[in-house]
């Protein structure tokens, strides 16, 4: 839309008038401000020429001073940005430092990528070849899973670190090592049939889990948090000796099961004293010692049926061995290294893209646009004293805190109001837009 003013408009000459527009929009919940349109009146055609052209020069001025403010916010915002991923750089290598300062490893503060390749060489070769001692493992053939709803055999699921545990744990659970665990009783009805009924499985969906005991739950000869009698023989739960490398949680529940309660010992002598001190307050569970030898939850003990028998016998239905835990300590190592060399190159990287924003922000382009912009606002101001205008930005905050403004006798057409405020400025209000 554009507003023409009537030849032989009344004013007073050389007087800066303002257009107001204030919209009334009944639908809106909001009240919005108005926009105020300022401009000069003069009743000189020559001298109006001449402010036309002071105008149109400070339109062209205006014009370049928002773009290069625009320009020198961006750079400003940027550097800004730049800063902050700088200072989140220091702070997450800092941190990264630290941990790896608990690992007993230090980074100089100089050629630190150099040093961080040398010892990941290092420490994955360290780790290779723990990787490649030969460790205890099953040699029953696991089952071949079909489907999503098969875990596998008991004797694949748990691993052992202590050789003598493994032994009498893997010779107390031998009929159950072959027997395949599925999550459902279709999936083991369906390998019952494949297998013609040979195949012995165990669906986790039929076992009653009230019963199952709580892995939380403190060993026998403890009462209401305190020793009821000094054990011998470093007596643990069976199933504490056992690591899930998959499926920890379907793995608790069959080991739960199979184990119970059962407590392992170092022998037979300290696995009687345990018992006779244990029955005097409780129900004592089956005691298995890493000599090899079980006593039953019944008392019963000796023969060949509770007498483990040596490794080699066990004909491979034992349980593995994990991976050493010096393995996985280097593990924790390698991915804090990998982590700390990433987050040192990440500095380097946001520093130098720091460095050369303030570089660019330094060279003579920019100085130059400084110096332009500088002369452009003295430019502008000095046209706008000469046109006699108040700037936009001033013009509307004292008009939004203007006193009321009150009428004059001026003659004006028909239909037409003037409103004069201070300074002899005049106000022209549109309204329904």
């Amino acid at each position: 839309m554009s507003l023409v003013l009537a030849e032989s408009s009344p004013g007073r000459d050389s007087t800066e008038y303002f257009i107001v527009f204030e919209p009334r929009l009944p639908l809106l919940s909001r009240t919005l401000e108005p926009y105020i349109l300022p401009f000069m009146f003069y009743n000189d055609v020559k001298k109006q020429q001449q402010m036309a052209a002071l105008t149109k020069e400070k339109d062209q001025l205006s014009q370049s001073i928002v773009m290069y403010k625009s320009l020198f916010e961006a750079s400003q915002q940027l550097l800004n940005e730049m800063k902050c991923q700088v200072e989140e750089g220091r702070l997450k290598e800092a941190q990264l430092r630290n941990e790896l300062k608990i690992h007993n490893i230090d980074i100089p503060t100089t050629q630190q990528v150099p040093h961080i390749e040398a010892l990941l060489k290092r420490k994955l070769s360290e780790q290779e070849e723990l990787k490649k001692k030969p460790r205890r493992s099953c040699t029953l053939p696991n089952y071949t899973k079909g489907s999503g709803d098969v875990l596998g055999k008991i004797a694949h699921l748990a691993q052992i670190e202590d050789d003598r545990a493994a032994m009498v744990i893997s010779w107390h659970l031998a009929s159950d090592m072959d027997c395949v665990v599925t999550l459902t009783t279709d999936a083991a009805r369906r390998i019952y049939d494949e297998t013609q009924g040979r195949q012995q499985v165990l669906p986790l969906d039929s076992i009653y889990k009230k019963t199952l005991p709580d892995w939380k739950r403190p060993l026998p000869h403890f009462r209401n948090g305190k020793l009821y009698f000094k054990p011998i023989g470093d007596p643990v739960f069976a199933r504490d000796l056992l690591t899930f490398p998959d499926n920890v949680e379907h793995c608790e529940t069959v080991f739960g099961m199979l184990l119970g309660d059962t407590i392992i010992l170092d022998n037979l002598d300290a696995a009687n004293h345990y018992r006779k001190e244990v029955v005097r307050i409780t129900h004592c569970p089956t005691l298995l010692t890493r000599d090899g030898d079980r006593i039953r939850s019944n008392g019963k003990f000796g023969g060949l049926q509770n007498k483990a028998p040596p490794m080699d016998k066990l004909r491979g239905m034992v349980f593995g061995a994990p991976v050493p835990k010096q393995c996985l300590i280097l593990g924790e190592q390698i991915d804090l290294l990998q982590q700390y060399r990433s987050a040192v190159c990440k500095l380097d990287s946001v520093n130098k893209d720091l460095n050369s924003q303030l570089e660019y922000l330094r060279t003579p382009d920019m100085r130059k646009k400084k110096q332009e912009l500088d002369e452009h606002e003295k430019n502008l101001k000095l046209i706008e004293e000469k046109l006699g205008m108040t700037p936009i930005r001033k013009c509307n905050d004292s008009l939004r805190h203007s006193p009321k403004v009150e009428t004059t006798d001026c003659p004006v057409p028909p239909k037409r109001m003037r409103r004069e405020a201070t300074r002899q400025n005049r106000i022209i209000t549109k309204t329904d837009v």
